[in-house]
């Protein structure tokens, strides 16, 4: 049984103020009841003015003291999952946070995915590992809340004490007498209570569903077929449109005709898309509608070679030029702009390379465009009507899609609905809008609903990329082999000042002034110069740290080699005592004893520095960002195969992971196997190339992705905590290409500096 806890005393926990005020909105619900919006930090009320927003409602039946909660007298518990599901598990992780304070039978609950309310849920979005740090004392206090307000309830028809009473799996009892009813039969009573301010969560020593491994709450639904998708979608009159997209990077079109394809069977309209000033939200394009996907994407092919296009941005952007352009910004003597600079690095060096041993070293890393490749095809539906719009589909950023749906169609945007569907992979592709302004833009102009469906090739040559980059490194040490100095030039595409009038300084999303190893070296200097470029870029899952952390960890492996150290020994040698380090980026400050104890679980987890089977080896890296902490041992052998340096093959992966109190232990664990699965096929294999201004690759023949059979055995292990939970969806993957690259030098003497790793093996 859990005690009634009504003040806040908890030692373990922050609350946050709650009280009529804090609750912002009111919503009715059929048959009767209501639903009283929990605003969050994200969400705050526009004036003081009274309104149905700090209005309580009475309920026929139904309790609902928050957007997360509904009670039915019948006994039916239903919790509310706001933020998109893209594979994360959030649809299952946030509403154990409010099953376990609202003190409820895990497997009894309804899970749903919420509707679209800035004020009732603040941001609703999936991407940088946020939904469970910026929400778990918000839905703590949601359910604590609602059981706060049951136990009342049932107290007040007893005619006792609150605090004589407690909560079991959905039932409020009574001790002395044993009494006890369901929540159920204390909703409707609950629901005419004044919600009570400052409930104290429970206890985290009491918790006994957080932290317990829990399976996805849509699994049975996926493997059996259900609709749950964006592609699943399916609306009364629904026709379907492929569109026809510029040959090259910034190409418009000069001309069209129509004839030969609307003379097809089934080809119902052809719409011109013109192109969005901002290329994040819509590149432009000309839409092919029709009875079906398929002759919707025959037709589109005719249509393509009757347009005339212009040449473009610069139709002679590729690969090689801009990997020149790249070199020339990170020569030596190139001027470029410094981000960060303590001690005099110059004069470092110049000391170190005049000893008889030259103590220093350097060397140049590149890494390649990636694509998300996500498996379900991008595609949206959308229902424009003369005084509403409605919209289906797997987005990363509903609230995005509704003020730009609002924005094409001139409705308000409470006029738009936005139906959230479970997303077939995002990592980061789906923060784009661009695939559903295709849809908003065509049903607006057919007065009829459609869903837009893109192609592989599609997806392949029209996606926002993982920006391309050169990274230059220095390094110097002392007699004792103590670094002294640290120097990283670096030049990339920059994400961040793709879209016309960025806000920010290009460098924001790819190298980060306090990441490791800032503040580890007395002679430091990051320099960054940002190469001109017309690929479309965006965020790729772990955004900046994908690079970063295979340039850092892979240049610690070298100089621990040129010292005659063991890397391990050279890691923790570096992070020395625990202590806090700023850190302004993803995540906040990070404590060096906390990532070195990841390093040295990692070590006895994998075996670090005993033997192992004949040809194999291993490779080690570790990362910290989002707020995560992440060690990684890759076991690796390499096959000969007739080329000079054989295949690498990946036989096992241990991970260790500090990423605070875990909320579900599956959900984390996939997301750690997941991540570090993607980061293996992505040092493998991949790599978008351009040539005459457009991309080449068209799709998983060209674009190959890790197989099954190459899949090795992945170890996860979680340390235990009570610090605060962090997101775990990006953490897996950055230490990856390092471990993984450090474990083929281990095998075969070959440093791997340009990824991906088996192109650098012909």
């Amino acid at each position: 049984m859990k005690p009634n806890n009504t003040t806040n005393n908890s030692p373990n926990s922050a609350t946050l103020p709650l009280n009529r005020r804090t609750f912002l909105s009111v919503t009715a619900l059929a048959g009767g009841g209501f639903l009283l919006g929990f605003a969050n930090n994200h969400a705050e009320a526009s004036n003081n003015e009274p309104s149905e927003a700090n209005t309580l409602v009475q309920s026929k039946a139904d309790f609902s003291p928050n957007g997360y909660i509904k009670i039915t007298s019948d006994g039916v518990i239903t919790l509310f999952a706001k933020n998109p599901e893209i594979g994360q598990g959030v649809k299952t992780s946030m509403p154990m946070i409010v099953a376990e304070e609202l003190d409820v039978d895990w497997k009894s609950v309804k899970i749903e995915q919420s509707e679209i309310d800035e004020r009732r849920y603040g941001a609703q979005f999936a991407g940088g590992s946020t939904s469970i740090p910026t929400n778990y004392e918000i839905l703590r206090q949601a359910g604590a809340t609602a059981r706060a307000m049951l136990i009342q309830a049932a107290a007040k028809e007893w005619s006792v004490k609150p605090e004589e009473c407690s909560t079991e799996k959905g039932f409020v009892i009574h001790t002395a007498s044993k009494k006890k009813r369901s929540y159920g039969e204390c909703a409707e009573a609950a629901s005419k209570l004044t919600i009570p301010a400052n409930i104290a969560p429970k206890n985290p020593k009491d918790f006994t569903l957080i932290g317990t491994f829990q399976t996805g709450v849509d699994n049975t639904a996926i493997v059996t077929g259900k609709p749950l998708f964006g592609i699943d979608t399916r609306v009364p009159g629904m026709l379907f449109a492929a569109v026809v997209r510029p040959p090259r990077f910034g190409a418009k079109v000069v001309k069209f005709d129509e004839t030969r394809t609307k003379a097809m069977p089934n080809v119902k309209h052809i719409v011109e898309i013109k192109p969005n000033d901002n290329p994040t939200e819509l590149i432009g394009g000309i839409a092919v509608v029709a009875t079906s996907t398929w002759a919707a994407m025959k037709a589109r092919d005719v249509l393509a070679a009757d347009i005339t296009w212009d040449d473009g941005a610069d139709k002679s952007e590729e690969t090689g030029g801009l990997t020149k352009q790249m070199n020339t910004l990170i020569a030596k003597g190139a001027k470029m702009q410094v981000l960060r600079e303590q001690g005099d690095v110059d004069v470092a060096f110049a000391k170190a390379e005049t000893k008889p041993d030259k103590r220093s070293l350097e060397a140049v890393y590149e890494v390649p465009f990636l694509a998300h490749a996500t498996m379900e095809p991008m595609n949206y539906t959308a229902h424009v009507q003369k005084d509403k719009c409605e919209v289906w589909g797997p987005t990363q950023v509903p609230q995005t899609v509704q003020s730009l749906a609002a924005k094409l169609t001139g409705l308000p945007q409470s006029a738009v609905k936005v139906n959230m569907t479970r997303i077939g992979g995002g990592f980061g592709r789906r923060l784009m809008a661009d695939y559903a302004a295709e849809a908003i833009i065509v049903s607006k102009a057919i007065q009829a609903p459609v869903q837009v469906m893109w192609s592989r090739e599609d997806d392949m040559k029209y996606d926002y990329y993982r920006p391309a980059g050169i990274y230059k490194l220095r390094a110097a040490w002392d007699e004792t082999g103590v670094l002294t100095a640290w120097h990283l030039r670096a030049s990339t595409t920059s994400r961040v000042a793709f879209p016309k009038n960025a806000p920010r300084p290009p460098h924001v999303t790819e190298i980060f002034p306090d990441g490791f190893p800032s503040g580890f070296a007395p002679h430091f200097r990051m320099e960054y110069a940002q190469a001109k470029s017309n690929v479309p870029r965006g965020a790729w899952r772990a955004p900046g740290h994908n690079a970063t952390a295979f340039v850092d960890q892979c240049f610690m492996d070298e100089l621990a080699q040129a010292m005659g150290k063991d890397p391990l020994q050279m890691h923790l040698e570096m992070l020395g005592s625990a202590r806090e380090m700023p850190y302004r980026d993803h995540g906040g400050d990070y404590n060096t004893g906390r990532l070195a104890n990841v390093l040295k679980i990692a070590a006895e987890k994998a075996g670090w520095g005993k033997p192992l089977p004949k040809g194999h080896y291993h490779g080690l890296a570790a990362h910290v960002t989002f707020g995560a902490y992440t060690a990684e041992i890759a076991e690796v052998s390499v096959e000969k195969d007739g080329t000079p340096h054989g295949i690498p093959r990946v036989h096992k992966i241990t991970a260790v992971v500090d990423a605070g109190r875990i909320i579900n232990k599956s959900g984390a664990e996939n997301q750690m196997q997941g991540g570090i699965l993607d980061g293996l096929s992505m040092a493998l294999y991949g790599r978008i190339t351009i040539a005459s201004g457009a991309v080449k690759q068209n799709s998983f023949d060209d674009y190959p992705l890790l197989r099954m059979n190459e899949a090795p055995k992945v170890e996860v292990y979680f340390v235990e905590s009570d610090a605060a939970p962090q997101g775990l969806g990006e953490m897996g993957l950055p230490p990856v290409p390092a471990a993984i690259c450090n474990a083929i030098f281990a095998a075969t003497g070959k440093r791997i500096r340009s990824l991906p790793i088996v192109s650098n093996q012909a």
